[in-house]
């Protein structure tokens, strides 16, 4: 996870070989924007926007909270975990600060497992407005972390507030 959390402080903006649509979420009332590749099958969440690598490897979603609901989106995001298998080990907590695309954001990762093995998981928390956050899901294998890494750090960087 350390490698994620070095990717959204850094970011790294690069060109992709595979196709990336826009999305804007939620769809009721928009907040934010990312680019998903078409690969990695983005689909519609009750909040916002998810995908998962070609692979199967990794994956991400984005969640659109106000202060009103933030509290269930992130029980939301524990439990959809849980469902899944997704088990952190609370030893290896880490957490980080920044900013991005001058948004703040804050996240916190895990080493832990899931039904096929040792997994990093992410959840971070990007500041979209004084009314709106993005809380940012995610969770590979290690075994295809690294590979998936640089297309992961591009959706990273382009997520921004809806205009």
């Amino acid at each position: 996870m350390n490698k994620f959390l070095a990717a959204t402080t850094i970011l790294l903006i690069s060109a992709t070989a595979s196709l990336a649509g826009s999305f804007t979420f939620p769809a009721d009332e928009p907040a934010a924007t990312v680019e998903i590749p078409d690969d990695w099958q983005p689909t519609a969440t009750d909040y916002g926007i998810e995908g998962n690598s070609p692979d199967a490897g990794t994956y991400i979603s984005f969640d659109i909270a106000g202060a009103e609901d933030m509290e269930q989106v992130m029980t939301d995001v524990f439990a959809f975990l849980e469902e899944n298998g997704v088990t952190p080990d609370p030893t290896s907590q880490t957490e980080s600060k920044g900013e991005q695309n001058g948004m703040a954001y804050e996240t916190l990762s895990w080493k832990g497992t899931d039904k096929d093995g040792p997994v990093t998981i992410g959840v971070g928390v990007v500041t979209l407005s004084a009314e709106k956050i993005a809380i940012v899901t995610y969770w590979a294998s290690a075994e295809t972390e690294e590979k998936n890494i640089p297309e992961v750090n591009k959706i990273l960087a382009s997520i921004k507030p809806a205009e």
